[in-house]
């Protein structure tokens, strides 16, 4: 302690002020890779959606509705005849743990094959979630029991390098090197403050001060973005994509709103315990 709170203003003003700066980066950082960083993203949305139980019921009825639309002849027919059991049978489908199950090795295949840099062409079978679908509806008329032998010519879908966009795997290690220095250099500008600083309740209130913005500023980001998606969906002519898009969007920008308000309530905690300090002193 006594190297500390040599109360020279040359030294505090610019550690606090890099300090600042690399807190609102790792800040901002943290919580993306909070939200794409850890964990499969896809994971995530089709996990929340699998929740929605009115969504569920909402895509079997537009899935009808759609292919209705542009529906001729016998198709047609089937359609206006059974629409509401096949409606239900799509709903009952997205709630099948076995579709989760299929659904969640191949979103995980392909982030794996994308964020592991690999070089090689990969195929991914589509042809099991086919299959639940027609076992799922095959009970409602023969035409499609007798469509499932056409499953088998189903190609699979293939991974390929892209070699025009973005690196995906270099840019979530970039992402991982990048919180991890700038909390590395946010903790090094912190010490050099303190070695700085007046004394410990000035630097208790600066440091609680400058957590609480942070916290602010990513609560705000995300209430920011929450209503804009809120209003992207309201405008939409989609009425599934009305309900869908603001469930799908939530877990990749929670992380903001939860180290928000984590930073909130440091910075409160430690503002607080610098006037806690300063009685302690004057007594």
């Amino acid at each position: 302690m006594q190297n500390l709170f040599r109360a020279k203003r040359a030294g505090s003003v610019p550690a606090m002020a890099f300090f600042v700066l690399f807190l609102t980066l790792f800040s901002i950082l943290g919580s993306l890779f909070l939200a794409v960083g850890i964990g499969n993203p896809i994971d995530k949305v089709t996990h929340t959606l699998w929740e929605s139980q009115s969504l569920k019921q909402n895509a079997g009825k537009y899935l009808v509705s759609k292919t209705l639309e542009g529906a001729t002849g016998e198709e047609r027919k089937l359609l206006i005849k059974k629409g509401p059991q096949i409606s239900a049978a799509v709903t009952e489908l997205l709630g099948n743990p076995l579709l989760h199950q299929q659904i969640d090795l191949i979103s995980n295949s392909v982030y794996v094959y994308y964020t592991s840099g690999s070089e090689s062409e990969v195929s991914v079978d589509l042809r099991p979630i086919v299959r639940l679908a027609f076992e799922s509806l095959k009970f409602i008329d023969p035409q499609f029991s007798s469509a499932k032998s056409e499953i088998d010519k189903i190609d699979p879908i293939r991974l390929q390098v892209q070699k025009d966009g973005p690196n995906i795997s270099q840019v979530k290690t970039g992402l991982n090197l990048a919180v991890i220095l700038l909390f590395i250099l946010s903790l090094l500008m912190l010490f050099l403050y303190a070695i700085f600083a007046k004394a410990l309740k000035d630097a208790l209130r600066w440091v609680g001060l400058i957590i609480f913005l942070e916290g602010a500023l990513l609560t705000t980001v995300y209430l920011v973005v929450d209503s804009l998606i809120a209003h992207q969906a309201s405008i939409s002519t989609e009425s599934l994509a009305r309900e869908a898009l603001p469930l799908a969007t939530h877990p990749l920008i929670a992380p903001f709103l939860t180290c928000g308000i984590i930073e909130l309530l440091i910075g409160l905690a430690l503002f607080i315990g610098s006037f806690l300090q300063r009685q302690k002193i004057s007594e």
